[in-house]
């Protein structure tokens, strides 16, 4: 009996500093007054917790704050200049590598491109290099506390393993954590883009999404969607829930890889939206983007963002393609999912904004009740940084409030 009060001691006592992290962090600059009223926890639990978090370097005071009264209190932060993580999108392009510190600032972000040649683990490599690299280059002043990993399709945490990943060879079933953790002094976290991408929106707007329930829909290279449900990320039974990227749109439509026919992304995504054109500049249809394509070899999100500006006609009629056919999808998940947010982002949204949303919203208007159309909210992706690569990071942030005194050494 004493042991188990012990556990639930022990729990309790997680439970409370990871919220007062959290707060802190929230509110950039707080008092500890502050903080148990956010809380509902006791000012003696507040002052505890806030005396450990100093002693550990993780929390600061800075400053003087007005109070009830007239009374100045002390503020605290969190200490993100000297503590943080890493985070890391993988694509099927192109891979990003970020330091973030833990209170949210961004002190390098890198891309680099995946080759197509290459097998899974020599990818590995170069991504755990480009990790160690930027790591290194800041140790000096910053210390990193662990790794986040964004990969594109589902991934299976219990047994670590990549389910399945259209148009990346190799990378099905591989044992991502294990290869990557290799090398590694401090932990390494793997997370799905789409919920990357969801977590990063709760990150950043806790106070707005904490009580809501919101689907984040990845329109990139692939499809997906990442499901927040009053402040809690939802991943299903074996961690791959919001795969709408695999759900049918047209039942006599050509086999996906996934092993299901006519699936969604089989049809919208940046890299089909790049097929159709080039196909179509193949068949000798004129576009502004011709003279960029033949130049290079390849079409850039730039181009096709200016040729969408510039209202290319080519360009123009296959983007109403991806956005009819997203529509699709979002349709579905609304109807499935019951969200009142709905946002969108990554490439295709950042290619087309205000003239996908407003294309989206339209055809949710046409095909759902009205009740349903009353009570939710459509929007684009304001996160200026890449939300998938802050995502990564901010779970394992996540991670780190919720026992620092394991990571920091």
């Amino acid at each position: 009996m004493a042991a188990e009060k012990s556990i639930n001691q022990e729990k309790q006592q997680k439970i409370n500093r990871t919220l007062v992290l959290r707060l802190v962090r929230q509110e950039k600059l707080a008092s500890r007054a502050e903080i148990a009223k956010l809380s509902g926890l006791q000012r003696a639990t507040i002052t505890n917790i806030v005396k450990e978090l100093i002693e550990l370097g993780i929390v600061v005071e800075d400053g003087l704050l007005s109070g009830d009264k007239g009374r100045r209190s002390i503020g605290i932060r969190i200490n993100g200049e000297k503590f943080g993580v890493a985070g890391v999108m993988v694509t099927r392009e192109y891979f990003g590598v970020s330091l973030i510190g833990l209170s949210g600032e961004i002190h390098e972000t890198r891309y680099f491109k995946m080759e197509e040649t290459d097998s899974v683990s020599e990818s590995i490599k170069r991504i755990k290099t480009e990790i160690r690299h930027m790591i290194d280059a800041h140790q000096q002043e910053f210390q990193t506390l662990a790794v986040g990993v964004a990969v594109p399709g589902p991934y299976k945490i219990d047994g670590d393993e990549v389910v399945f990943v259209t148009n990346l060879v190799g990378w099905d079933g591989s044992p991502v954590s294990s290869l990557l953790q290799k090398d590694f002094n401090i932990p390494v976290y793997i997370e799905n883009d789409a919920n990357a991408g969801a977590f990063a929106q709760l990150w950043n707007y806790e106070k707005r999404l904490s009580r809501k329930d919101m689907a984040y829909i990845v329109a990139g290279q692939g499809i997906g969607c990442g499901i927040i449900s009053n402040g809690v990320l939802l991943k299903g039974s074996l961690g791959i829930a919001g795969e709408i990227g695999h759900t049918t749109i047209d039942y006599c439509g050509p086999r996906c890889e996934c092993g299901n026919y006519g699936c969604l992304e089989m049809y919208c995504s940046m890299l089909v939206f790049k097929k159709n054109i080039r196909a179509r500049l193949a068949a000798g249809e004129e576009s502004w983007v011709r003279e960029s394509y033949e130049k290079r070899g390849f079409l850039t999100q730039d181009i096709l963002k200016e040729a969408m500006k510039r209202g290319d006609c080519l360009v123009k009629e296959e983007f109403d393609k991806m956005c009819e056919y997203l529509s699709v999808g979002i349709i579905n998940v609304i109807n499935q999912l019951n969200p009142e947010l709905v946002i969108i982002g990554d490439s295709l949204a950042e290619i087309g904004g205000e003239y996908m949303l407003t294309k989206i919203k339209s055809k949710i208007r046409e095909r759902v009740r009205p009740i349903i159309w009353d009570n939710l909210q459509v929007e684009l992706n304001e996160i200026p940084e890449n939300p998938i690569l802050v995502g990564a990071a901010a779970i394992a942030a996540q991670r780190v409030f919720e026992n620092p005194a394991d990571f920091i050494k």
